[in-house]
């Protein structure tokens, strides 16, 4: 479960969702419909409307919807934690700049086994606020 978490934090930290989202909607722009209609009429009641086309792709689109639910739950959950909190996240979990738990502590000014503490807490926070079981609401 922590490695499952470790890389919600990192995809979102390092910029792999948002770059997920681009890469999807570019990948939805590219048309994939063939013209079957050799030697037919026109349809004289066709109208085309390309913006609200794409959006409905969009809209529709179950794996674009992942990946903006993915960031939009990152988000939430990162409203609820400290300053302090999220800055040890974005620290730690950013691919772009590795950086081991020694410099993360001494950027934060604590020790290391505090920041590992703190850690194994936003995780468990952040383990059940998203991967929580349903509540029963069934009274006999």
């Amino acid at each position: 479960m922590a490695d499952r978490i470790d890389r919600y934090f990192s995809d979102y930290f390092s910029g792999v969702i948002d770059m997920q989202i681009m890469l999807r909607k570019s990948e939805l722009k590219i048309p994939d419909v063939v013209d079957e209609n050799i030697g037919g009429g026109r349809a004289l009641n066709k109208h085309t409307r390309p913006l609200d086309d794409m959006l409905i792709v969009e809209e529709s689109d179950y794996i674009l919807q992942s990946f903006i639910r993915d960031k939009w739950l990152m988000s939430n959950f990162l409203k609820i934690l400290t300053d302090e909190e999220r800055s040890m996240l974005a620290l730690r979990f950013d691919r772009r700049r590795k950086r081991s738990w020694y410099q993360v502590a001494r950027m934060l000014s604590k020790s290391e086994s505090q920041c590992h503490r703190d850690m194994g807490l936003i995780k468990k926070r952040y383990n059940k606020s998203l991967f929580a079981e349903p509540v029963d609401n069934f009274n006999p």
